[in-house]
């Protein structure tokens, strides 16, 4: 029997204080044209948003899509863990999450 499975990714990120965080993420053969991504990194302790993760579509068809932090984003969040999401508003405020992950901050 065929299944279906709509569960978001999975994707650690770790990186250094202070450091500027860049990468692009392919979700080829899915199209995000019409799209509108946003991913924001969240307090594993009370759920809040710490810090908002820059994103911008490379190239809509072909499913590409760049986070980033800035030096000074990742300056200002404190040595741990966090939780990150990704997700997506297509036409008609569908909202469509594509990646989760865990966010280990080191010094």
């Amino acid at each position: 029997m065929p299944s279906y499975d709509q569960v978001p990714g999975k994707l650690n990120l770790s990186f250094r204080a202070g450091d500027y965080v860049s990468t692009e993420i392919d979700f080829n053969p899915i199209s995000l044209t019409g799209s509108t991504m946003s991913a924001t990194i969240s307090s594993l302790v009370g759920g809040g948003s710490v810090a908002a993760i820059t994103t911008t579509l490379t190239n809509a068809a072909a499913g590409k899509v760049n986070i980033s932090l800035t030096a000074l984003q990742t300056l200002s969040l404190p040595r741990g863990t966090y939780r990150w999401d990704l997700t997506g508003l297509q036409a008609g405020n569908a909202r469509q999450s594509y990646l989760t992950g865990f966010v280990e901050v080191i010094s």
